[in-house]
């Protein structure tokens, strides 16, 4: 049975005191990958096996390459990764990558070992996590009825939750790091858009796509995304809470559906700020139910790119090697008038500055999700009850994705069921390390 071993720093000093090296490490994760399944499509055992072994040569010559020598890290199948299929959660493709994405060579000079690639929603347009292909990966707490894993990032979540990995890569369009984050009990961070670069990641909607990474704590989030991003894996400062102000979403805590429990424990997530030093202050701000109305009466800016993204594919490929519920939802916009785009877009400039104005260098606070994962089961069932979930699980992240704004997802307790709820912490687009300066000085109070 593979030692329990949270997070980075959990992997380094098993490896320091002399515990276990990255040999050992990397069988004990591939072992716990094939036990996880389906929570991965592929394994690179080869490969992992290659970069353990000079890994643990370079820490036994003194010469680590950093934090991150020796860490498997899991990647989500979107991202190109040299010698595997990039499957996008589909049946679709059958090319192997030539070469790495940049991200995952930038990644592997700092020491990580590539594990395998995680499971996916097919071509990653749901929230949800679920996938006819290769299986539906989950790890519900308790033991009551299983519950969706969140996605599209479903199987990089899993990977985390389980043990097998401490961080693992994923992407989000529309909440894809951070719903599979909150419904997991786990942390992420949704960089800006452009931090990690998207070249060798299939492309969803591209003026929306992001890369991040989830884990069990932001600092091992940030440590694996700087190190994607080709950034030298160093901690960041953190921020002082009694000169911080939040804004309470009180537009988000009115949403329809909003449960009584993640309500609640993100009014004692803000009581916990404020008895750290932080300033909360509740406020209705325009831009974001500006962006929740546009959403309602325009449609999803995402879905519009995604379909023009896919266009030739569902022309080309046979209905049935897709993922019905996939093809049906990138089809909604097909015969969809122009002018709904082009106000989506006109819109997306103009709440992106007023987000500026309206938050005035605060944090916005806010639930991640209006509910704990959804039971399984009905889902599959049930193609309505499907598509309303999806849509009722991704209405507050979408805000962040058509805004761009940087955030960051944190536990923030269970409900009766002992299922996860989260909470949000943002600011507006390019203010990452505003966001996890403030992030850091606040988690020390949620440990």
């Amino acid at each position: 049975m593979q030692p329990q071993r949270s997070t980075i720093s959990d992997w380094q000093r098993a490896y320091s005191e002399g515990q276990t090296d990255p040999i050992q490490a990397t069988e004990e994760a591939l072992a716990a990958a094939s036990a996880a399944s389906p929570a991965f499509i592929s394994m690179l055992p080869e490969r992992a096996r290659f970069e353990a072994e000079q890994a643990a040569n370079r820490l036994k010559a003194g010469q680590s390459l950093g934090p991150l020598d020796g860490i498997p890290m899991a990647w989500k199948d979107l991202v190109d990764v040299a010698g595997t299929v990039t499957t996008g959660g589909s049946r679709l493709f059958d090319q192997p990558a030539a070469a790495d994405a940049p991200l995952v060579a930038a990644a592997q000079r700092q020491g990580v070992i590539s594990l395998g690639k995680t499971n996916m929603t097919e071509l990653a347009f749901s929230g949800l996590g679920m996938n006819p292909h290769y299986g539906t990966p989950e790890h519900t707490p308790g033991n009551g009825p299983k519950r969706v894993p969140g996605g599209s990032s479903s199987g990089s979540a899993v990977a985390v939750a389980r043990g097998v990995v401490p961080v693992a890569m994923g992407s989000d369009t529309a909440g894809s790091l951070r719903l599979p984050a909150a419904f997991n009990g786990l942390v992420s961070w949704r960089p800006s858009c452009g931090l990690v670069s998207t070249e060798g990641v299939l492309p969803l909607a591209r003026s929306l796509d992001t890369v991040g990474a989830i884990g069990h704590c932001l600092e091992d989030c940030i440590a694996a995304t700087q190190a994607m991003a080709g950034q030298a894996v160093r901690p960041l400062t953190p921020g002082n809470a009694g000169q911080m102000t939040l804004i309470l979403d009180e537009v988000a805590l009115a949403e329809p559906g909003l449960e009584v429990a993640v309500r609640d424990n993100t009014l004692r997530m803000a009581e916990r700020f404020e008895r750290a030093g932080a300033r909360v202050v509740p406020k209705h701000l325009t831009a974001v139910q500006q962006v929740l109305d546009a959403i309602a009466s325009d449609g999803w800016l995402g879905g519009f790119e995604a379909y023009t993204e896919h266009k030739a594919l569902l022309e080309s490929q046979p209905a049935e090697r897709f993922d019905p519920r996939v093809r049906n939802r990138l089809l909604l916009v097909k015969d969809a008038a122009p002018d709904r785009l082009v106000r989506l877009i006109w819109l997306r400039q103009k709440l992106q500055q007023a987000l500026v104005e309206q938050l005035a260098g605060a944090v916005l606070l806010s639930p991640t999700c209006a509910r704990v994962a959804p039971e399984l089961d009905p889902l599959l069932l049930d193609d309505d009850a499907y598509l309303a979930t999806n849509l009722a699980v991704l209405r507050l992240t979408m805000v962040g994705s058509f805004l761009d704004t940087p955030a960051v997802v944190l536990p923030s307790g269970t409900d009766a069921q002992g299922q996860y709820t989260s909470v949000q912490l943002s600011k507006p687009r390019g203010q990452d390390a505003a966001l996890l300066a403030s992030c850091l000085a606040l988690t020390t109070v949620c440990d």
